[in-house]
């Protein structure tokens, strides 16, 4: 089991019940594959930096939970068939933090230095 944390970019013109009622399906999704639900967070409207599908608003709504791939996979399938979603993403959360520049050797800071240019 992984910690992941799901954004997803709801269409403006979706009323706020639709909201909730998709919410409530991606965490039964979450828990019928045998992962926890750990919370979630909905931003209020917000302007777009630029037009998604024609929409210049959006609500942002991130979800936090622990699972497998396999649920990934089922909420992505879930939310591409849906007109509201304009975006979503799923991260890892449990990854480990690379280290800081100023920890490494001289000689591994500059293989990394070189590596991105």
């Amino acid at each position: 089991m992984r910690d992941y944390e799901t954004v997803i970019l709801w269409s403006a013109s979706i009323p706020e019940g639709d909201i909730e009622k998709e919410h409530d399906r991606v965490v039964k999704i979450i828990k019928d594959d045998g992962g926890t639900y750990n919370g979630s967070d909905k931003w209020s409207r917000r302007i777009l930096a630029y037009p998604i599908k024609k929409q210049t608003e959006g609500i942002y709504h991130f979800l936090k939970w622990t699972g497998g791939s396999d649920t990934t996979g089922a909420i992505s399938k879930h939310l591409k068939i849906h007109d509201s979603c304009l975006r979503y993403l799923t991260l890892r959360t449990d990854l480990k933090e690379p280290a800081p520049l100023d920890s490494l050797d001289d000689n591994e800071a500059e293989d990394m230095e070189s590596e991105d240019n």
